[in-house]
């Protein structure tokens, strides 16, 4: 019997062996090293603060609405944030956050925004947003090897202090963030939005992904930069327009 146990066990030890990927499998890297590899890439948080402003020029595209426009983004290095859309026809589209309040522009009605879509554009005004912060998270771990976008990226799952969830993927050829993953209330209910990251280049020292895709639903929105100038914003490009300063102004 012993003799039959150890034939049994040295078939079983084959077997393992023969197995692909079987007992040798390799451990995920950290979040923290997938995080610092993105950043270094990217030319780190001192390559970015080296500049007081950034102004990228692109276009957006939305193929359900059948809407091209062009698109302007400008931030500075106290938070404060611009985005202006020409859609052709239809006009002219604007939101921005002054470090105090949020809101909106659309064909001349101006609208205050609150709530989580305030905390998003406060967060989008970041002027470092797109460097990872740990001391604004809970925590963050990297979870599988997984398919995103075509690529294999790690899948990083990162808790937000104030308890939010989202899904970072990062390029596991190229070290690149590749995008995000997280669900979200809409009209329509809970749905997952998907912000995908491509087409990284270099501007002034500081890489940045020139293509970003929002998806969530039935709604695809994609984003290309042409061109980035550093340090050519004035603090005027930030002064909300008269109508949102008027809703700032009316009694609540």
């Amino acid at each position: 019997m012993p003799r039959i146990r150890l034939v049994a066990t040295a078939f079983a030890l084959a077997a393992l062996v023969a197995r692909p990927g079987v007992g040798t499998a390799q451990a995920l890297p950290s979040a923290s090293e997938l995080m610092a590899k993105h950043d270094s890439l990217t030319g780190g948080r001192a390559a970015m603060a080296k500049y007081s402003s950034i102004k990228e020029v692109g276009t957006m595209n939305i193929p359900a609405a059948g809407i091209d426009a062009t698109m302007e983004v400008y931030k500075d290095k106290s938070g404060k944030f611009l985005q202006k859309m020409v859609l052709g026809a239809m006009g002219e589209a604007s939101t921005g956050f002054d470090g105090t309040t949020a809101w909106q522009m659309q064909m001349g009605n101006a609208s205050i925004i609150s709530g989580d879509q305030a905390k998003a554009m406060k967060t989008q005004a970041d002027f470092f947003s797109g460097f990872h912060d740990a001391a604004k998270y809970k925590s963050a771990e990297t979870v599988e090897l997984a398919d995103f976008d075509g690529r294999k990226c790690y899948k990083v799952k990162v808790v937000l202090l104030d308890g939010t969830e989202t899904f970072e993927y990062f390029d596991a050829a190229t070290g690149f963030a590749a995008g995000t993953t997280r669900d979200i209330e809409s009209p329509a209910g809970k749905i997952t939005a998907t912000q995908i990251l491509s087409d990284y280049k270099d501007f002034g020292g500081v890489k940045l992904a020139t293509k970003t895709t929002v998806k969530g639903g039935p709604v695809e929105v994609t984003m290309n930069i042409a061109s980035v100038e550093f340090d050519t914003v004035t603090a005027a490009a930030f002064v909300a327009p008269d109508a949102v300063k008027a809703l700032v102004k009316a009694p609540q």
